[in-house]
């Protein structure tokens, strides 16, 4: 049997940003399969999967949904947005004023 649980939330102040790549949150305990970054700032932010690589754009103040799964699809093996142990990295490229970039995500166990 599967079961289905939620992260601990990855929350980081965009005040501590830089135009660089820094570590977000821990490396993912499970394999993930929805996500939905939520960047409350007033800055575009980009996240990483390798800490190089632009793989999603957050404009300022909008939401993301991310899924690995089209509606009303039955969860297998596999069938992941994101593997066991992905270490997420988050920059911008403006000046940040202030707020909080969120990252909520769902789980296989």
């Amino acid at each position: 049997m599967t079961l289905h649980s939620y992260f601990e939330i990855k929350e980081i102040d965009v005040a501590v940003l830089t135009g660089a790549y820094q570590v977000f949150g821990v490396p993912l305990s499970n394999p993930c399969y929805g996500a939905v970054i939520l960047n409350e700032s007033d800055t575009p932010v980009y996240i990483s999967v390798d800490g190089s690589t632009d793989n999603f754009r957050v404009g300022a103040g909008y939401t993301l949904p991310l899924s690995s799964l089209p509606r009303h699809t039955t969860l297998t093996k596999g069938e992941y947005l994101l593997n066991k142990g992905t270490q997420l990295y988050i920059r911008h490229n403006l000046p940040p004023g202030g707020g909080f970039v969120i990252f909520n995500a769902f789980m296989t166990m």
